[in-house]
């Protein structure tokens, strides 16, 4: 399917190209976390911010242990982040260098201004997970490692904030930006110095 390409968008109409049978795809929790994310846009919709809508689907679904796993350019915000939702919940948190793993063990490209030690979010994900946490908020790791994040996380996974060193966090300001997408690039050149 290309349903970027789709010129209706009809399914969300109630005219769908095609019909898949989707219920069966949400079973117990599956089906609690989806019906509790539609009630939230429907009763909040363009009322709430991305924290307070974290925060009252948190209420909705019952968890009282939340997780916090941030980069360490974001210890500030999630410094912030955990006292916000510590009023309410039990907050722990993982920082991306927990462990202090080496990027020469595993062979990582290094550069003198990121440093040695090599983010771990597979460990985060353990560490939130031993801890018990019953829903994960991502703040700021990196492409790729917040993949392993999400896959290595047994509670359920939201990001409350995606990391865009150049575009000061807010990576959509290149799709609407004529200036940003001209310039886009393609075929990046790696930096050395």
């Amino acid at each position: 399917m290309k349903c970027h390409l789709c010129e209706t968008k009809g399914c969300s109409k109630g005219d769908p190209c095609i019909s898949f049978d989707s219920l069966e795809l949400y079973q117990g929790e599956d089906l609690r976390l989806l019906k509790t994310a539609s009630d939230v846009e429907a009763l909040y919709y363009c009322t709430l911010n991305r924290l307070e809508e974290i925060m009252e689907f948190s209420r909705r679904m019952g968890y009282k242990k939340l997780g916090i796993a941030f980069c360490i350019g974001f210890r500030d915000e999630a410094e912030m982040l955990g006292k916000i939702l510590s009023e309410e919940f039990e907050v722990y948190s993982a920082c991306c260098k927990v462990s202090a793993m080496k990027k020469d063990d595993i062979g990582a490209v290094r550069r003198p201004w990121i440093g040695e030690i090599s983010c771990n979010p597979a460990e985060q994900a353990r560490v939130l997970d031993s801890a018990g946490c019953q829903f994960n908020i991502v703040l700021g790791l990196c492409v790729g490692h917040d993949s392993l994040f999400y896959r290595h996380s047994k509670a359920p996974v939201t990001t409350f904030v995606v990391k865009d060193r150049v575009l000061g966090h807010n990576p959509v300001s290149v799709l609407y930006s004529q200036y940003l997408r001209k310039n886009l690039k393609r075929v990046p050149e790696e930096r050395i110095k």
